[in-house]
Formats: structure tokens, sequence, C-alpha cells
């Protein structure tokens, strides 16, 4: 019984090091990156493993106190469950329930990503940077299950290109594409919002796409600075 708390230690310090913000960074990739090019069944399988266990590692990372932690786990459980279900059956409910779930969970991992990279506690590194894209990724991701939740709940909010069958992965494929399109105000506009409220969720992710750069680097500059003032040293190595 020791041995296992101090390995759950061990993971959680894991987590909660800046080591684990690239662990996160590097979860993160895979998950969005690796399932479009992949065609066969088994390998979506996997893909899909890696997305639960972004979810899993995120409940670690929320916070260092059981209470939280076990509210957001069940969530992510719950979330982990019914992505599952939703992958394997056509049920409408299921699948709200799963954007809902994800969605309130990713929101609530984002903010406490920005809060661990935004920390004033005088330290830029490599990690820190990392986590800091990591973030930039989470708000692709979280819009991404906004935008499904609004086409489940009110069909016809946005205008998609003619699919032969919109199953849960062509949606969740189709409205990712479209967030780090908006994200990063790319406006392909083969994919557009028609809903007055989607469309407003479009407008504010477009500013934050545009805003968070800014605000990042003049947050990690200050950071520096004031780093290097609290040393009396030169300019901080950020590579470690």
């Amino acid at each position: 019984m020791p041995s296992i708390i101090d390995a759950f230690r061990g993971v959680t310090r894991f987590w909660w090091g800046d080591r684990g913000l690239s662990a996160f960074l590097l979860l993160l990739f895979v998950s969005l990156f690796l399932g479009p090019f992949i065609e066969s069944f088994p390998l979506r399988v996997v893909s899909s493993l890696f997305f639960s266990f972004l979810l899993i590692s995120g409940v670690v990372t929320i916070s260092s106190r059981p209470l939280p932690r076990f509210i957001v786990g069940m969530v992510a459980v719950v979330a982990i469950v019914l992505r599952w279900v939703d992958r394997f059956t056509e049920n409408h409910t299921v699948a709200v329930w799963a954007a809902v779930t994800s969605l309130l969970f990713l929101a609530c991992m984002t903010g406490v990503m920005l809060i661990r990279v935004f920390k004033n506690d005088g330290q830029v590194t490599r990690h820190r940077v990392q986590g800091a894209v990591a973030a930039y990724l989470l708000f692709g991701i979280t819009w991404s299950l906004l935008y499904q939740l609004f086409e489940l709940s009110l069909p016809g909010s946005f205008s998609l290109p003619a699919v032969h069958h919109l199953d849960a992965t062509s949606r969740q494929e189709i409205f990712t594409y479209f967030s780090f399109v908006t994200l990063t105000t790319l406006g392909y506009g083969d994919v557009t919002a028609i809903h007055p409220t989607a469309r407003m969720f479009v407008i504010m992710e477009g500013l934050i796409g545009q805003l968070y750069p800014a605000t990042l680097l003049a947050r990690l500059v200050s950071l520096q600075i004031t780093g290097q003032k609290s040393d009396g040293k030169g300019p901080q190595d950020i590579s470690k």
C-alpha cells in the first residue's frame, strides 16, 4: 500500500511540475492531429484512447485538493464513458451529454492551464512556454465541443459541407477543423455559423485567437524581467 501511495504522489508531482506541461502538450498533439491521418477503425480507437488518457491526466493537474479532483474526476469519467458510447451508437441524447460533459471538463482544464502558465513566480521555462501552447490548443478543442453542442441542440446552426453521414467521428472532425480555422482567423468559408448565438461565439473565438498570443507574449516578457530583477542575474535560459 505505501508503494502505491508513493507512486500516486510521484505521478501527481510530475503532472503538477513543469514537465507535466510538456507531456500534456504532447498528448494534445497526438489526440488532435493523429485522427485525420488514420483511416482504419482499430487505429481510430487508439486515437480515442489517447484522448481518454488526456482527460484522465488532466484530472491530476486540476487541483492538489482531494474534493475538487474528485468532482472533476467524476465529470471526466462520465465524459469518457459517454464519448465511447457515442462512438458506437447514434443516440442523440448520448451525443448531447457527451458534448456537455467534455465541454465542462475541458473548459475547467483550460482555466487551470492558464493559471499555471500565467502564475506570478518569475520563472519562464521551456515547459511553461509549451504549456502556453497547450492552452491555445485547448481553446480550439473546447470551442469545437461548443459548436458540436450547438449543432446537436439546434440543428442547422451551421452551414456544413455535404457528407454522406454525419456521425460522431465526422462531426468531431468538421467542428475541430472549423474551430481552429476560426481561432487562427483563416476563415475559409466552407463552414459558416448561421444561428445568431453561434455567430457570437465564433466572434469570441476569433478575438481570443488574436488577443491570446499578444497577451501571452507580454506576460512572459514581464515575468522574465521580474525574474531577472528578483534574482539580480542576467537573462534566464528558457530552454531548461
